[in-house]
Formats: C-alpha cells, sequence, structure tokens
C-alpha cells in the first residue's frame, strides 16, 4: 500500500501524522541549522514547498527530534535544543494599503509572542512592535526567526501607486533583523523574488543567499533519482494502466514536468506540486502548476514594461542582471528566472566573464506560458485563444497557408491599441507564441553560420520556412531566406519546402504582405 501524496499540507506536522509521503531532504537542513549563527535567504518559485521547509525548521529549533525519526536527520550530530522561534507567513498579512499590511504584521507579531507564551505592549507600529517581540524573546534564550513569503506585499502591489509606502513598511519591519543580531541563532527568508531595495538584503551584511547555490540546488523539487526511488513504482502502475511502455512513459513525464535547474552544474528537478497531481490524476499530463495560482503578476510586468520575452528567452544575461529584481528598473530575465517560468540553460564564458543562457523548464511550463502571453498580449480570454490554435493545427496539418494567414490576421488585430506602444515586440511575442503552441516542430530564431532564421515549422509533410519584416516588401524576405541558404539544412528532409515572407505594417498594424514560394 502506497503513502498517500499531498499536494495541500503545508506543515511538517500534518505530513507526519498523516502518514503522508515525504521525499527526505533533511539532510540540507541539517547543513543549516549546524552552523551557530546563520543568516540565510532562498527563492524558489510558488508551489516548490517553501512553507513546508519553513515548518520543518520551526519543528527542528523547537526540539521536535521523534517527528523526524526515520529521516536522515534523526541519526545526524545535532543536540535538537529548543529555541524560541518566532514564526510569520507574512502572506497572511493583508495588504490592499500600507496601513493595512502595518495592521496584518501587527496580528502577526501578536500571534508568535503568545506561540512563545509572551505578551506583547499595543503598540501599532509593525516595526517597533517587531523589535519589541525580539526583545522579549531573547530573554528565553537565543532567537530563530522564520519568515515565509517575505516579499508577497510587494508582489501583490507592484504596480499600486503606492508601492513605494508598501516598501518602507517592509523596510522598517526587517530591519529588527540587523538590530538583533547579538539575539539571534538563526534566520531563515523565502520568497518568490529577490527584490533588491529591501533592508534585509542592503543592510544585512552577513546574509547568505542561498538561491543559487549548489549546494542547495537539489533541496526543494525532486532529482530524477528520488522520482524513481519514491515513485518508480506508481509510474510503472500507471504505465500499465494507460497500456503504454514504461520507458516512452517515463521519458514524457520528464519531458513535461522535469527541467527545472539552480545552479549551471546541478541536476534538473521537477516541481513537486505537479508530479504529486499527475500521479494523483492516474497518470494525466495537464498545466497542474498553472492551474494552482493566476500567474497574473508575470504578464503584468511583461505589458508594462513592454517587455520582449524572446530576446530574453535568445539571449545571453549576465550574472549580475539574475542576481536580483529591481521594481524601479525591470529587467524580464531575473524576474522569470525567479518565478520559475525560465530556468537556466548552460553557462558560457564571455571575456572572462559568465553569462547564462535561459530556457523553459519543460513542457507543462512552455504551453501554458505561452497561451497566457497571448492572452495576456490580446486582452482575450484563454478559450477563445486555445480555439483559435486549435484552428491553425488543424490549417497546419492540411497544409492550408491560406488559413494560417488569415488565423495570424486575427490574432495580431486582437492586440489592443493600449497595447501597441511596442507593437515590434508584440507582434513577434504573439507570432513565436502561437508557432510554438503548435505542436509541430517548430524552431523559431535558428542560428546559422551566416544568418539567423526567423521561425521554421517542420510538419508531418511538409517544411515552411518564415522571415518577418518590418515595413518591407515581403520579397525582400524571401529573397534572404534564398540568400542566406535558409532552406539547406532541411533539404535531405525529403519533404516539400514552402518558403514565407511577411511584412508587417507599423501604420496598418497588422499583416500586409504574404508572399509564398516553392523551392524547386
Amino acid at each position: 500500500m502506497y503513502q498517500p501524496i499531498t499536494i495541500s499540507t503545508y506543515t511538517f506536522e500534518n505530513t507526519i501524522s498523516g502518514n503522508y509521503l515525504y521525499v527526505d531532504k533533511t539532510d540540507y537542513f541539517h547543513r543549516l541549522v549546524r552552523e551557530q549563527n546563520g543568516i540565510f535567504f532562498l527563492s524558489r518559485p510558488r508551489r516548490f514547498g517553501k512553507s513546508l521547509s519553513v515548518s520543518i525548521l520551526k519543528n527542528i529549533f523547537k526540539g521536535n527530534k521523534e517527528l523526524f525519526k526515520g529521516l536522515n536527520i534523526y541519526n545526524m550530530p545535532y543536540d535538537w535544543k529548543p529555541y524560541p522561534v518566532i514564526n510569520l507567513n507574512i502572506s497572511q498579512a493583508p495588504c490592499e494599503s500600507a496601513q493595512i499590511l502595518n495592521e496584518g504584521l501587527c496580528t502577526l507579531l501578536h500571534k508568535s509572542a503568545e506561540e512563545n507564551g509572551l505578551n506583547l505592549s499595543g503598540q501599532k507600529h509593525s516595526g517597533l512592535l517587531f523589535g519589541e517581540l525580539l526583545d522579549k524573546a531573547s530573554k528565553l534564550g537565543k532567537v530563530v526567526i522564520l519568515i515565509d513569503e517575505y516579499d508577497k506585499p510587494l508582489v501583490e502591489n507592484i504596480y499600486a501607486p503606492h508601492i513605494e509606502e508598501i516598501r518602507q513598511v517592509l523596510e522598517n519591519f526587517y530591519i529588527n533583523i540587523k538590530a538583533s543580531d547579538e539575539y539571534l541563532r538563526f534566520v531563515f527568508m523565502t520568497g518568490v523574488t529577490k527584490f533588491s531595495k529591501v533592508s534585509v538584503f542592503s543592510k544585512l551584511n552577513n546574509l547568505r543567499d542561498i538561491s543559487m547555490s549548489e549546494a542547495f540546488a537539489t533541496m526543494y523539487g525532486y532529482t530524477q533519482e528520488e522520482v524513481d526511488r519514491y515513485f518508480g513504482d506508481r509510474i510503472d502502475g500507471l504505465a500499465d494502466k494507460n497500456k503504454v511502455d514504461r520507458i516512452e512513459y517515463r521519458q514524457k513525464i520528464q519531458k513535461w514536468y522535469n527541467g527545472f535547474r539552480f545552479h549551471e552544474d546541478v541536476l534538473t528537478v521537477y516541481n513537486p506540486v505537479s508530479l504529486g497531481m499527475f500521479i494523483n490524476e492516474g497518470g494525466r499530463f495537464s498545466n497542474f502548476w498553472f492551474s494552482t495560482g493566476s500567474p497574473s503578476f508575470i504578464f503584468k510586468v511583461l505589458k508594462q514594461q513592454n517587455i520582449d520575452f524572446f530576446d530574453t528567452l535568445f539571449s545571453p544575461v549576465d550574472s549580475v542582471i539574475l542576481d536580483s529584481f529591481d521594481v524601479a528598473n525591470m529587467q524580464a530575465a531575473p524576474l522569470l528566472l525567479q518565478t520559475g517560468y525560465l530556468t537556466i540553460d548552460r553557462v558560457e564564458m564571455l571575456m572572462n566573464e559568465p553569462v547564462y543562457y535561459l530556457r523553459f523548464p519543460n513542457m507543462e511550463i512552455e504551453t501554458a506560458f505561452e497561451k497566457h502571453l497571448v492572452s495576456s498580449i490580446e486582452d482575450r480570454s484563454l478559450d477563445v485563444v486555445t480555439s483559435e490554435i486549435k484552428l491553425l493545427q488543424m490549417a497546419l496539418v492540411k497544409n492550408n497557408t491560406k488559413d494560417i494567414e488569415r488565423i495570424l490576421r486575427s490574432h495580431i488585430a486582437a492586440i489592443p491599441y493600449a497595447n501597441r506602444s511596442n507593437m515590434e515586440e508584440n507582434y513577434q511575442n504573439i507570432i513565436y507564441s502561437v508557432f510554438r503552441l503548435l505542436g509541430a516542430e517548430i524552431h523559431n530564431e535558428v542560428h546559422m553560420n551566416n544568418g539567423r532564421i526567423d521561425s521554421v515549422i517542420v510538419n508531418r509533410n511538409h517544411i515552411y520556412i518564415f522571415e518577418f519584416k518590418m515595413d518591407q516588401p515581403a520579397k525582400v524576405a524571401i529573397d534572404q531566406i534564398k540568400e542566406k541558404g535558409y532552406a539547406i539544412p532541411y533539404l535531405n528532409d525529403g519533404k516539400p519546402i514552402t518558403l514565407i515572407g511577411i511584412n508587417f505594417s507599423h501604420e496598418v498594424r497588422n499583416i500586409v504582405e504574404w508572399l509564398e514560394e516553392e523551392m524547386a
């Protein structure tokens, strides 16, 4: 009988008492707690187990050793001494305004004081009240601070007019950690993003950011070895139930759900929620990670900043840029990497400095993200976008280029006028995203020794080579394909090749010329 898999239990106590399956990661926690004065920050995308990890640390520092019986840390050298623990989940504090956030933080502090048998004054300033709690808790012993989702108020108010007031409340709140350094045994903070202008990063000189640390890169998520060890029999059972080859089934699961990498030299991992839901749903492939929460924050930033998403996907990124996320100077790379929509593909050295190339982690993220991207740019529902993608797939199967042209025009025409200030990037994002969603073999921005093909679609019985131009005749695009030999790598495929040149007009704000030519 298998242990049940839960995706809705966020406390370690409930995981153990409910006999739920827990993939043993406690050796990572031992590395953290064995340090006598550790102050750590770790960012991970949502639904990667951050809240559970905070709960694990809380139970370690409360001395609840018996909860860990049978796990790696149980027999590791550690004194299991209980400490006063201030455990704050910032997402539980309402943050519609700075005043409401301040009140919510005060409520969390009073609750934490009660858990430690302490009483606080009627102080109404959350920063001062946090200082009071730390002072009183320190009388009980060295203090442990665990803060989950430290950044939620900033994420929720990313473009709100009062964002600076929200940031100031958090600044005054978190500064207490540095001020109380002499009282502290351990600090651990988690969030989705690393905001550069928050006091915890600018003023804590001894804070260690382990988000991209090789030693902790697989602390969250499941490696392939862990999936095989903890879930292998279930996966084989699902393959048998669905009457598919076991090896091919595992390869498909890897393609759909594996692929997150948090250090360039470390193994990739699966998102725990996606894999758990996949197994609980009987092996049905679906976009589970997106279904557990709206990614509207991401697309709000991309749209507001007129960010060319595919430029980020195809271009190298400096390591300094990836380090943090600045609200005042937003860049797509750190935002998309930290939130999990892109991950590290590879690292190359450029002038003795490392540059990173990013990619989608897996098929689940890629297909769902691009549908949401198209829906966001066009301000149309996902249902409408999905329906048109299906029509485009049918046109592609039938090699009906007239319908392909008509549907692409429809997508571009759907972009609201308000979203057209950066029309060229929106146009390219729409075209690339729609093509990638077709399910055929798609290659966008194909690099060759003498140029870069805009897009190639390899169908079951046909190949299409696209070149896009802005306010230039479509014939220029066709001539470029031929002059640079873009079709040469595909000549041995034995399939008909159609060259398609597209001219997009700034004035008309759509495709104004579509020219086709068959390769002889």
